[in-house]
């Protein structure tokens, strides 16, 4: 019993060495990068949306149309 244990938990670390040297092989090591940061200015103040999407003859999605007679088929049905 305790030397399945002890071959299960070594064949467990061999598994994983060899998952670390294949990947190892195929990514390469991890290298020291730097990354550009974008610096912005935040204020306040608000901007007017735009006219194109937010106007008063926009159609609103939220309102249930119906085609044709105007009886809803799928109602229960299943």
């Amino acid at each position: 019993m305790k030397t399945d244990l002890v071959s299960s938990i070594g064949v467990a670390i061999a598994g994983v060495l060899i998952a670390y040297f294949v990947c190892n092989l195929f990514i390469g090591p991890i290298e020291d990068f730097t990354i550009n940061s974008v610096t912005t200015k935040v204020d306040s103040t608000l901007s007017d949306p735009s006219p194109e999407v937010f106007n008063y003859k926009a159609l609103n999605p939220t309102v249930e149309v119906y085609v044709g007679d105007g009886t809803d088929n799928d109602q229960g049905n299943s």
